[in-house]
């Protein structure tokens, strides 16, 4: 009964019994004497004796109410707490409480996987020994002195970015979100962690692939414009070099011409290949069999004080690449190696096949995720500092002494590796050496070794080509050597004038086009629309660089070879020859004896006749 009713029981049972005590006593004797005395005691003792009870029942009625209660608190704090622990438990971050002082009170599981220190380990000890490196130490707490103001006005806690340190000494970039808990006089700090060291290594490849991408922009066209001014250069060195040639002095003038010009076009080749917009010859390649080659090379010219080791993986998958551009960039990191290790050292060549998904693959700049091909190239040498591991693939960044080198090197190799739909990643620290590794993508079964040019001497001939070129030099030097060689010309500033030509109904055998030019028609584009009206024209292309030429061609193109400038008179001839002579139907289709074998069909032929004369001469 609650303490309300007992009362009011109480009040009306000593009405009852006073009034009960008052009748007896008058019933016993009249007036107020001894018998009304003892009634009122008798009803007095049982008004105490009710009261005792009451007060009793009140209070065995508050310590139940009490217990009650705090019962009930216990268990919502239980539950809080075991809450709270699940939180912390299934939460993706790691959880690290400490106090003030930076003493550690709580250390998750997500903490110890993410440090390395396990709980037992961790409580107890100095957050900031525990995570911080020596040297940062003294700024790190001072940086916690300043927040922790901040913290307790701040309720929703703050976020700031701090880089730790794992136990086995790595370096970890993490998040944080910090919030004071102050539970009576005590106060704690609860912090949230999250790794983001591989995010941020994948902002910043994206910050550099687009950096990267802009200078290749402005270099390709550079190069583009030095590609047709060299062609000019090295095509009309030769004809002068062929009517001076019985003049000794003037004949070495032009052959130091023709030679800088070489060296100008093989600048340019380079910049074309950081560019990603010189054309590759894509194919099948072994590396191990690649670095095997390489290995004996540097053995043969390397100081006897580098000592060149192979770790090659004997199930090495065959990856996709131009054969001659990676052994051009192989070469140029060897060396590079060979450099950094003025007083000896080791080089180490190695190979391994790699899965990688989509956050391997963003973390070394590849194409997509899928199987590689890693080829590492790592020395002992001096290494380099990280502001200039973060400036190495630049064109024209160099560390070497002036005239040493011309910074192209790396770009070069930056440029085949990406254009090859690869990465490439580099590790280098001062006084521990430099690691480069290059990622290369996994050939298909079904990729085929592309056909190699016929190297056969090539000749002239009588066909009529319109060439379309929108530099008026290059036009006309083109001119000249395509009448040289005995062709009829008609010559095109751009697609326009070569559409109305071809809409007169001008006979011609070949179209031979620049892909870049000016107006709103390029050379592909021509190509196409002269091919849809005649089927069966040839076709051959000419660029200062070719952007992903294999992939930009259309059916009606397929297969149009691709002259690169600048170019010599040789290379022209053969070119025009291979694109003539490859046998047509009347709507376009190849028909399958292509110009590639038929030297091998006609040395066969020459050795039956040899074969038998020889033969009849026995007979006889």
């Amino acid at each position: 009964m609650k303490p309300r009713g007992l009362l009011t029981l109480a009040m009306a049972a000593q009405v009852v019994v006073t009034a009960v005590a008052l009748v007896a006593s008058y019933a016993v004797a009249s007036g107020f004497g001894i018998a009304q005395l003892v009634a009122l005691l008798a009803s007095a003792a049982v008004a105490v004796l009710l009261a005792r009870l009451c007060a009793r029942s009140i209070e065995l009625s508050q310590d139940k109410g009490i217990a009650m209660q705090l019962a009930e608190q216990a268990q919502t704090r239980a539950d809080s707490a075991q809450m709270t622990q699940a939180v912390i438990k299934t939460a993706l971050d790691a959880f690290v409480q400490t106090d003030e002082t930076g003493i550690v009170l709580e250390w998750s599981l997500q903490a110890e996987a993410l440090t390395g220190w396990s709980r037992q380990e961790a409580i107890g000890a100095d957050v900031v020994d525990l995570l911080i490196a020596e040297p940062l130490r003294a700024g790190f707490r001072q940086r916690m002195m300043r927040l922790l103001p901040e913290l307790s006005d701040t309720p929703i806690g703050i976020r700031f970015e701090a880089s730790l340190r794992h136990r086995n000494g790595d370096e970890i970039l993490i998040e944080a979100s910090s919030a004071v808990l102050r539970l009576g006089s005590r106060t704690m700090i609860n912090n949230f962690v999250k790794d983001v060291t591989q995010k941020r290594a994948a902002e910043e490849q994206l910050i550099q692939s687009q950096k990267m991408d802009a200078i290749g922009q402005l270099t390709g066209g550079i190069a583009h414009e030095f590609n047709n001014m060299l062609t000019v250069i090295t095509g009309t060195i030769e004809i002068l070099a062929d009517a001076v040639k019985d003049d000794p002095p003037l004949a070495t003038i032009t052959k130091l011409i023709s030679e800088a010009a070489d060296r100008g076009a093989a600048l340019t080749s380079s910049l074309l290949s950081f560019a990603r917009k010189q054309a590759l010859l894509p194919a099948e390649i072994d590396v191990n069999e690649l670095l095997e080659e390489l290995a004996k090379l540097l053995l043969a010219t390397f100081d006897k004080k580098i000592e060149i080791v192979t770790k090659l993986d004997g199930k090495i998958w065959l990856a996709f690449a131009d054969r001659g551009q990676l052994s051009s960039a192989l070469l140029n990191l060897a060396i590079n190696a060979r450099d950094a290790m003025s007083d000896g050292g080791k080089l180490t060549l190695t190979t391994r096949n790699v899965v990688f998904g989509v956050r391997e693959a963003v973390a070394v700049g590849a194409g997509y995720a899928g199987d590689y091909v890693e080829i590492e190239i790592a020395d002992n040498g001096t290494g380099m500092p990280q502001a200039i591991v973060e400036r190495i693939f630049d064109p024209f960044f160099s560390t070497k002494e002036v005239g040493k080198g011309t910074g192209l090197g790396l770009s070069m190799v930056f440029g085949f590796v990406k254009q090859s739909g690869g990465g490439i990643k580099v590790s280098s620290a001062e006084g521990r050496g430099t690691t480069f590794m290059i990622y290369l993508p996994k050939a298909e079964s079904s990729t085929l070794r592309p056909t190699g040019y016929d190297q056969r001497k090539v000749v002239g001939g009588t066909e009529t080509i319109l060439c379309v070129e929108d530099d008026r030099d290059v036009r006309q030097y083109v001119t000249v050597q395509l009448k040289s060689l005995g062709y009829k010309v008609l010559p095109a500033a751009n697609a326009t004038e070569a559409l109305a030509i071809a809409a007169e109904g001008t006979p011609f055998d070949l179209l031979f086009t620049d892909i870049v030019m000016a107006g709103g028609i390029n050379g592909r584009e021509l190509a196409e629309q002269m091919v849809a009206a005649r089927p069966s024209l040839r076709v051959l292309f000419t660029s200062g660089y070719a952007y992903d030429s294999p992939h930009a061609q259309s059916r009606a193109t397929a297969g149009a070879p691709l002259l690169t400038k600048p170019y010599r008179k040789a290379e022209l001839a053969r070119m025009l020859r291979r694109s003539l002579d490859t046998a047509v139907d009347s709507v376009g289709d190849p028909i399958p004896t292509p110009y590639s074998v038929q030297a091998e069909a006609e040395g066969f032929l020459r050795k039956q006749s040899s074969d038998d004369s020889a033969a009849t001469r026995s007979r006889k």
